[in-house]
Parts: C-alpha cells; structure tokens; sequence
C-alpha cells in the first residue's frame, strides 16, 4: 500500500499526523488505541469527550499511564502538550476547536448536531475533517463537502464503517472496466419495532448504548449508510426502503436477478440474512461480455456479464485513520458527496403516533428511517429522520407511514435543521441531475 509507505516514513522522520479524535464511546476509544502505537505515522493526540474521564479511559485502554494526560480545557495549554508530544485531553469542544497543532479530525460522536457544529468548526480552520457519523453525513453531508470544497479542504466519510468500505470497492470495479449496478450492505436480520428496551440485554453484552443498537436493530443506521454512500457515488435506491433480498453468497447474483434489480441500473441495495457476515459486496457488469467471460470464468467469478466483487468484513475503527492520513498526506476523500442529494432517509412513525407527542430520533421508540431518492422526499415533503428528535407532532400519524414536514413542528433554530434548509435552498435547482451523470 503506498499509504503504509507514506506513514512508514512521517514515522521514521518523527512527524506522525497528529489527529483530533472527537467523541470516546466505543468506536472513538477504538480509533485512538489505533494511533497509539499500533500504526506507524498516526498519532491520537487530543481526545475530546464531554465527560473527560472517558477520554482519559480511552488513553488508558492502549496503555497509557492516565497521570501522563494532560487534561485542560485551556487551548493554549492543549495546544502545548500536542506540541510536545504528550498526550491531552479535554471535555470542552470549544477548546478543543481553538487548540492549535491538529493535523486532522476524525468525529465520531454519532449525534447529528455535534457532528455538524463540529465539521463546519473545523472546515472554517481548514483542517482536514473525517466524519464516522453517518447520521450526519446522510442529513446535511452534501452541504458540509460544498462548504469543505469552498474551503478548500477535505471532508470526508471514514473508512472501515460500510459506505467508506463500500466507497472503495465501488472505485476499485469501475477502475478496471466494470459498471456497478448495485452498491450492497449486508444485514442479519430486521426488526422496525425494535426499541431501546427490546435491544437492551444485548446492548449490555455488547458494551453499547441501546439507542445504538436499536438503530442497527430497526435499519435506520443501516438505510442512513446507504444514503451516504448513494451521495458519494451517485446510485441510487430503487423503491423506499431498497428490497432487502433474502439471499446467500452463492445465491446473490441469481437472486438479485430475479428481483430484477439488476435491471435497474446502478443502485444501492441490502441483503437479509445469509452468510455474508460483516461483508459487502458490488455488483459490476461487462460492457465486453465476451472478452471478459474468457478469463473471468477462468478466474471463478462466473459467466457473467454481472460479477460479483465481495469483501468479508469492515473493521470499523482499524480502517478509519487511513481516511486522515490520506487527507493529510494526498488531500482526498475516502467518500464524500459529489454535489447535490440524490438519496435521503426519511422518518417513519415505528407505532401509532399521537398529536402532542416529542419525537425522540434515531434509534428510539417513535421512528425509524428508510432512504429514498432526494427528488421523492422533497417533492412529497418528507422529514429527514436526522431532523426527527426534538419535533413535536402536530396530528396523530398511524404506525409505519412517512412523516411529512407538514406532521411536525421543528426548532427552526437547531442547527441541522437550519442546515438541512440551506442544503435544500443550495440544491433544489439541480438535485435530479447528479444520479443521471454519475452512473
């Protein structure tokens, strides 16, 4: 990989990337052990966490002695111990966000409003910024990377999580010939009604947050993955909510086939169930069908003209700092939005809703989100499921229909909201564009 080579050297001239990890849950104190020795040229330099003795914790958990810490929530004093080597850490984003020193940004909170209040507060530093917030991403993403590319600095998804994972091999098969007609996530099982408390006893097992788990258990995160990556590379669903085909590793192709989802061009798409495992898979086709059947049946993929290009694992946290260090090094994105939305995940209602009622969001007991095309969502006047916590309802809403804006009053003040209006005023003339061009 040259991107070893490059860290290999940073490493050996004693000048490792020096990153900013914001947000020390599970997956952020994954991403810091990771620069701490474990991969040459990274360093986790400041970790950032509202409750400091997590960040400390995590500094803690890749061996390092919590009295060498330098905790403060004064910039220049953080910006002193980056300087010198040694390792910081504060609770205060502000601070975090005045500290100097900081070669790149990975933000892994997974809350929509730090994750936007955070990009737009590194970009307008021009430090490069990697987001392993999907939730964000798929809500104001398209506008954050237009803000990015003003700025002229990079924005961009994380590896190791599905879209960044996906985003690579989506490039590595159109790089040697192939079109892509489906982009796949894949999924072990669904349940829309899943809540905090039905998920929680593995959530616990788990060492995660229910609300976490509940979003994967109810395809929320699933479907806000997929939304991300459609922004990145232009595929897009082809109903609300994709297929979700029943299916296997052998079965793939002639499943998908028989669904017909081949025929609908290039699309992004879920299988239930299976032997996939943490897996993905891209779906190319030949426009040379002969030529390549010759030496692609010889090589065990098949008789074509679709092949299937399949990667059996994502390693989350091990994978994400190659998204820095490439930002730093070669000033490119793993995955970011090429202009305008083609795919947004709307909200909806996971039980009968009554008027009065607060929604509570992502990986809660009122919502949960499918993705549908842009076009679809602004044309029918659909609530981002990003937007949802906090939003108040206006009329009963009956169990699994789509929340219209029109269904609930928004805190015109919060800043996703705000945000999402101003990415829809940016790209309301050309939202149907980007999908047609990119495929």
């Amino acid at each position: 990989m040259v991107i070893f080579h490059a860290l290999r050297e940073a490493e050996q001239r004693r000048r490792p990337i020096r990153v900013a990890v914001l947000g020390t849950g599970y997956m952020g104190r994954g991403i810091a052990a990771q620069m701490l020795g474990r991969m040459p040229g990274l360093r986790a330099a400041l970790l950032v966490n509202r409750t400091v003795g997590k960040a400390v914790a995590a500094y803690a958990l890749a061996g390092v002695d919590p009295e060498a810490v330098v905790v403060s929530d004064d910039p220049r004093v953080l910006g002193q111990a980056i300087a010198e080597g040694r390792p910081a850490a504060t609770g205060d984003f502000d601070a975090a966000g005045a500290v100097e020193g900081v070669d790149a940004v990975i933000e892994a909170t997974g809350d929509v409003t730090v994750g936007a209040r955070e990009a737009l507060r590194w970009i307008g530093r021009r430090v490069p910024y990697v987001s392993m917030n999907a939730e964000t991403d798929a809500t104001v993403g398209c506008l954050l990377q237009h803000r990015a590319r003003q700025a002229a600095v990079v924005y961009t998804t994380a590896d190791g999580d599905q879209p960044g994972v996906l985003m690579r091999l989506v490039d590595y098969v159109r790089t040697i010939g192939f079109e892509v007609v489906a982009a796949v996530s894949c999924k072990g099982f669904l349940d829309v009604r899943a809540t905090p408390d039905s998920v929680r006893p593995f959530a616990e097992r788990m060492l995660q947050a229910p609300a976490k788990i509940c979003s994967f258990a109810d395809g929320t995160k699933m479907n806000i993955e997929q939304a991300v990556l459609a922004n990145a590379t232009g595929l897009v669903p082809d109903v609300r909510g994709m297929h979700g085909i029943a299916t296997d590793l052998g079965h793939a192709l002639e499943d998908f086939r028989a669904r017909g989802v081949l025929d609908r061009g290039g699309v992004v798409e879920y299988t239930l169930s299976g032997d996939f495992g943490g897996g993905v898979f891209v779906i190319g086709r030949s426009d040379a069908p002969a030529l390549t059947q010759q030496y692609l049946e010889v090589f065990k993929l098949g008789t074509g003209p679709d092949y299937l290009f399949y990667r059996p694992y994502h390693l989350c946290h091990f994978e994400a700092p190659l998204s820095a260090a490439e930002a730093v090094l070669f000033g490119v994105p793993t995955a970011a939005p090429l202009d305008a939305p083609v795919a947004e995940v709307v909200a909806l209602a996971k039980r009968a809703l009554r008027a009065g009622e607060r929604l509570d969001g992502i990986g809660g007991y009122t919502v949960y989100g499918q993705i549908d095309r842009a076009e679809a969502v602004w044309q029918q006047g659909l609530l981002p499921v990003g937007l949802a916590a906090g939003a108040r309802v206006r009329r009963d809403v009956p169990a699994d229909r789509p929340l219209a804006l029109d269904d609930v009053e928004l805190d015109e003040e919060a800043l996703p909201v705000r945000l999402w209006r101003e990415q829809r005023h940016l790209f309301a003339p050309r939202r149907s564009v980007v999908a047609a061009s990119s495929r």
